[in-house]
This record gives C-alpha cells, sequence and structure tokens, in this order.
C-alpha cells in the first residue's frame, strides 16, 4: 500500500511528467513496471520501465519494430486502410530481418566511426560558425542558435550536400519539428526534402565524393542498397538522426552549465572524455522512448502478458535511473561511475548506426563553447528550464545563457 494518488490513465502525456518524469517513473517501476497507458483518441499501449526487462523486449524479435506491421495496427484502431510513405517505410529503423540485415550491412560499412572521427574538423569549424554568431551578443539561445543547427549541419555535410543547400536543410529540420506528421504543411516539407535528396543521389550516381550518399550509391554488390532505400536512410538521418542529436547536445550543455564541478573535471582531462561521456548520455537521457514496438504474438514481459497486436513502448528515460541497474545515487551525474551502461542509443539489432557521430558532435559542441566563452553562465534559474513535449525525444524549449 501507498499513500500515492492514482496515476491518471494519460500519466506519461501530462506536462508534469514531461517536465519533471523521475519521481513518477522511479514510482512506475516499484508498483507497476509494465503498464497500461491510454492514447487520447481511443487506444492504448504497454509502457516498460525498468532496465532488464526493456532490455530484453529490444533482444526480442517478437516485439516487432516493422513499420508495416505497425500501420496495419493503425489502420485496424482507426477503420481506414494507411499505408506508410516510402521515406519512412525502407530503412532499417522501421524494419526487421530479412529486409533489416542487408541494410545494417551496409549502413554499418558507410557510417563507420573511422568515416565520424574523419570529420572532426568540420565539426569543430561548424560549431565555432555558429559561437561566432553569438559572440557580439550579450545574450543568446543555446538551443535555436547552436544545439538545433549544429547536428543539421554536420549530417547533411556527411552526405555530401553542399555548403550552399545548407539553409534550405535548417529550414526543413526546423519546419519537421514544429509541424505535426498530420498537418499539410508537414507533407509538403517531406515531398521537397525528398525531392532533393532524389536529385543529390542522381548526382551522387554520376560524380561521386567522399560522403555517406556516395559510399552507398557505389558500395560493393552485396552491400548495396536500392534508390528508395537510399532515400529512405537518408531522410532517416536528416529527421531522426538531427533531432536526436540536438535533444543530447542541449541537455549534456545544460548538465555542464549546472554541475560546474563536473565541467571542470572533464574538460580538465580531455583524454578521458570517451571513457565519461556514457555518464553524460545516461544523466541527459536525450531519448525519452524507443520507437514503439508491436507484439506479434502474446509475450510475457515483467509478470505481465501483453497480448499479440499491441503497441509496447520502452521508457528510456526510466531504464537509465532504474536502480538495480545503477544502484549507486542513479539522479546523479557521477563522471567516474564504472560502466555506466545505458540504452539511450537502443539495443541489439536496432542499435543506433549513428551513436559514435551523436558523441563526438556533442563533445565537440561542449569543448567550442565552453572555450570560446569561459564564463559563460545560465541566464534563468535551473528550475525554470522547460521541456518539449515529446514521445521519442527530451529537447529543452529554450536554453538561455550570458557571458
Amino acid at each position: 500500500m501507498t499513500d500515492h494518488p492514482k496515476l491518471s490513465k494519460y500519466w506519461m502525456l501530462t506536462d508534469d511528467f514531461t517536465q519533471d518524469p523521475y519521481p513518477v517513473l522511479e514510482r512506475v517501476r516499484k508498483e507497476q513496471p509494465v503498464s497500461r497507458l491510454s492514447i487520447p483518441g481511443g487506444g492504448h499501449a504497454w509502457v516498460v520501465t525498468r532496465y532488464e526487462d526493456a532490455k530484453a523486449v529490444l533482444s526480442d524479435p517478437r516485439f516487432s519494430r516493422d513499420i508495416h506491421v505497425h500501420y496495419e495496427l493503425i489502420s485496424k484502431l482507426t477503420g481506414a486502410a494507411l499505408t506508410p510513405p516510402p521515406e519512412h517505410a525502407n530503412h532499417l529503423a522501421n524494419l526487421e530481418p530479412p529486409r533489416h540485415t542487408p541494410l545494417r550491412k551496409a549502413i554499418s560499412y558507410a557510417f563507420t566511426p573511422r568515416r565520424a572521427d574523419a570529420m572532426r574538423p568540420r565539426i569543430e569549424q561548424v560549431a565555432d560558425d555558429l559561437l561566432e554568431k553569438l559572440a557580439d551578443k550579450p545574450r543568446a539561445d543555446l538551443i535555436t542558435g547552436y544545439a538545433d543547427p549544429l547536428p543539421v549541419i554536420v549530417i547533411a555535410a556527411l552526405m555530401g550536400v553542399p555548403a550552399s543547400a545548407w539553409p534550405d536543410f535548417l529550414t526543413w529540420s526546423a519546419q519537421l519539428r514544429a509541424t505535426p506528421p498530420t498537418d499539410p504543411a508537414a507533407d509538403r516539407t517531406v515531398k521537397e526534402l525528398s525531392a532533393y535528396m532524389a536529385d543529390l543521389i542522381a548526382a551522387k550516381e554520376k560524380e561521386p565524393g567522399d560522403d555517406l550518399i556516395s559510399a552507398l550509391v557505389h558500395a560493393e554488390p552485396d552491400r548495396k542498397l536500392t534508390g528508395t532505400e537510399i532515400l529512405s536512410t537518408s531522410f532517416a538521418l536528416m529527421t531522426g538522426g538531427n533531432d536526436t542529436t540536438a535533444s543530447l547536445i542541449g541537455g549534456a550543455l545544460a548538465a555542464l552549465l549546472t554541475h560546474p564541478g563536473e565541467r571542470a573535471e572533464l574538460l580538465a582531462s580531455p583524454g578521458r572524455w570517451g571513457a565519461r561521456m556514457d555518464e553524460l548520455v545516461r544523466y541527459v537521457s536525450p531519448i525519452t522512448n524507443t520507437l514503439q514496438r508491436a507484439t506479434l504474438e502474446p509475450v510475457e514481459i515483467g509478470g505481465v502478458t501483453i497480448p499479440a497486436g499491441e503497441i509496447v513502448i520502452i521508457s528510456v528515460i526510466s531504464t537509465n535511473r532504474d536502480r538495480d541497474q545503477f544502484p549507486e545515487h542513479p539522479d546523479t551525474l557521477d563522471l567516474a561511475r564504472p560502466k555506466p551502461s545505458h540504452l539511450s542509443f537502443g539495443h541489439g539489432i536496432h542499435f543506433c548506426s549513428g551513436a559514435h557521430l551523436a558523441k563526438l558532435m556533442t563533445e565537440v559542441a561542449v569543448r567550442r563553447l565552453f572555450a570560446r566563452f569561459p564564463d559563460v553562465r545560465l541566464a534563468i534559474d535551473p528550475t525554470a528550464l522547460r521541456y518539449e513535449q515529446s514521445m521519442v525525444v527530451r529537447p529543452l524549449e529554450s536554453l538561455p545563457v550570458e557571458w
């Protein structure tokens, strides 16, 4: 028995939860670690909140990421025959084996840590350019002026997009972030971005460069993707890759602005950044939940049997603070924490291919900011920081600073 009031059936969708989810999640992990969540407008989903249960779900093929399975469930719920758009239906994050396997092989070859590391000078230049634009102001928002645009430009450059088109990508990214998927304006943005990427892919077929799109287009036969698969993969990078990395950068900057001791320790030991980065990612938890899974058959998880044809959500922000996995002060940023194995980049066959690049961009963003503005500080009380409501990422609305 507890003295807690009963949770709302929409408990994960409230603004109170968005701003401070951790007390609620600690309670849910103890009382009902696999919980049913109602969806406004009808329907429900199951939320998995414990680390070991989440890891099991992410490794179990009975929990499907196949976008076609999800659209079949949505069609049954709405009574309308819906099919996924090709931009979303042909990349590895939305597919399962056997289609997932060759896509993963191709991306793993083209999207290597070595290719990402080679971009460090470019990432540093992008960061410096963005900071220079803020330098003549006594106050700035590090989200709109830094964390949001940096991954857009870097990923565009990685794919071989010329600098002249970067402003278009910044516009498209901002529009997709601000517009609900059902809004006709979002559909127009998707079509514009898709048309540009299709033209870029065609250009790389004729004149390849040292970039990701060229590597995919001119891959060996056993790693060859179709034009539609390359387009869908590119689209995923320019949408999901941007938002998740921007959320990580913004969260990391906020964490280090409010933890001056840890910031000084991190910046003073450049050779140990890699060992401490995973703790920073765990603490920030840039991902609220993984992309949804669908049960292909009845499955028992955490003592609860979930029927076939149900939607399952893995709460990453909950698993990253689970005391069974992180018994020593899980709500604290501890850069000396041994092996902080988090789930912010997923697990199993859907582990994020861009994890290395995301961490690299975050490292560069942090280092360049505090090198350029060593006296930078929050311009508001930390308790006034607010997060946008999202079922996937956890971005700050703004990060006002002054120097």
